[in-house]
């Protein structure tokens, strides 16, 4: 399993009703009710990759948690492009402009070449790594199917169906992989643990509990011309989330190349505090998106601000409060989960605590863009935040070690945060406000 998302009257083509004031909005029990369910499936959902790290240092090295990081650095930012966020347009396209089938056959393209793409690269790789590369992208593809399903419990708000989903995702990743290691020994054979995780809570679950909500089998009558048009639509975001995954990875990148595998598998295990903390933001965010969505289509800037600003100073005081605790505890904190090893490495641990509290912040107003359909300017801040990485990454890594590399990463957030929160200001006061 892998981590994470303007009103019109015209009925929806596929049956599939818009969110607001639906049947199955109202039996979540309103949005705390929402956003608990999506808090609750996405901790668990990262409690889960985490433990598949805890799992590999512990019964393995560093190098095989090196490898495993090696294959999601690579994975990540080829099947965020070819998935095209897909799911931000699906939640947020209030006039059902596409229907469910056309997410979906898109998404499914969009997966295959996605594999094609990790294959080639996973050779590149060498012998030692091609395997584990290629069956990362295998599971992230299925999680990339699995989550248009998703997208579409989300636009019917049934956000249990969603954290369902990645529970059972994530449960059964952790046993697989765990089972297979101490079977086998082998890092290739506990990622197949991973594939296996996804097929099961990305896929067949999703396909199952979606029959209620779609009682006809999926269409493939849809014209080219709407795959076209939706794909010209999605693509801007679709690049800008793989570039902004390839931002997040290039440290990784840099730290393999430089320090070698072990080094990154260190790297990689302290960074799961900020994947942490994501998957609380995403939760949040992803509840959120509808709302922001309809606020802005109905042309309540005014609420739409103080709700962004509300949900910007929340995350950045809890951010704080993780941060002092991160300097105080992270030294033994480190060695008694993932060993001595880690334990020397607790400077990198308070750093990127810094970075999970700032990506919180940048979670927020990069909803907003989605919210408001500026997925160009989220393009233009990916590609600035790129620049700046590859910059930062180049100077500090060699002479500062892991140090160097959450450095990088500080700065690579806060450039990020800087420059949205600047497109998303310029985007507010060019509505009027009510």
């Amino acid at each position: 399993m892998t981590l994470p998302g303007h009103a019109a009257t015209a009925a929806p083509p596929t049956g599939i009703p818009a969110p607001t004031g639906s049947p199955a909005t109202r039996r979540t029990g309103g949005v705390l009710g929402q956003i608990t369910w999506s808090l609750l499936g996405i901790l668990v959902a990262a409690l889960a990759q985490w433990l598949v790290i805890v799992v590999l240092a512990r019964y393995g090295n560093p190098a095989m948690v090196g490898q495993y990081a090696l294959g999601l650095a690579v994975a990540a930012p080829v099947t965020l492009v070819a998935g095209l966020a897909l799911r931000t347009v699906q939640v947020t396209d209030a006039d059902s402009r596409f229907s469910f089938d056309d997410y979906l056959r898109l998404r499914l393209l969009g997966m295959t070449v996605a594999t094609v793409v990790v294959a080639v690269v996973a050779a590149l790789v060498g012998p030692s790594g091609a395997v584990v590369v290629l069956l990362v992208g295998v599971a992230k593809a299925l999680d990339g199917i699995g989550d248009i399903y998703l997208g579409l419990f989300q636009r019917h708000g049934r956000m249990k169906s969603i954290s369902l989903s990645m529970i059972v995702n994530g449960v059964a990743t952790v046993l697989a992989v765990s089972i297979l290691l101490m079977l086998t020994g082998s890092v290739a054979w506990a990622v197949v643990g991973s594939v296996a995780g996804s097929a099961l809570g990305a896929v067949v679950y999703c396909v199952v509990t979606t029959r209620s909500l779609r009682p006809d089998p999926v269409s493939w009558s849809t014209t080219s011309r709407r795959l076209i048009a939706l794909a010209t639509l999605a693509l801007p975001l679709g690049v800008a989330s793989g570039l902004a995954s390839f931002t997040v990875n290039l440290p990784r990148y840099l730290v393999g190349h430089q320090l070698g595998t072990a080094a990154l598998g260190i790297f990689a295990a302290i960074g799961y505090v900020v994947l942490a903390a994501n998957a609380v933001f995403a939760a949040v965010a992803q509840t959120m998106l509808p709302r922001m969505s309809q606020l802005y289509a109905s042309n309540q800037v005014a609420a739409l601000t103080r709700l962004i600003n509300r949900l910007v100073l929340v995350t950045l005081l809890l951010g704080a409060l993780a941060v002092g605790a991160a300097a105080i505890g992270g030294r033994p904190a480190l060695h008694l989960v993932y060993g001595a090893p880690y334990a020397r490495h607790a400077s990198v641990l308070t750093l990127l605590t810094v970075v999970a509290a700032l990506s919180g912040a940048v979670f927020i107003v990069g909803t907003a863009l989605s919210a408001l359909h500026r997925f160009g300017n989220q393009f233009t801040a990916s590609v600035a935040t790129l620049l700046l990485t590859a910059l930062a990454g180049a100077l500090l890594i060699p002479r500062y070690g892991l140090d160097g590399a959450a450095w990088t990463v500080v700065l690579t957030v806060a450039g990020d945060g800087t420059l949205k929160a600047l497109m998303l200001r310029r985007a507010l006061r060019g509505r009027s406000w009510t």
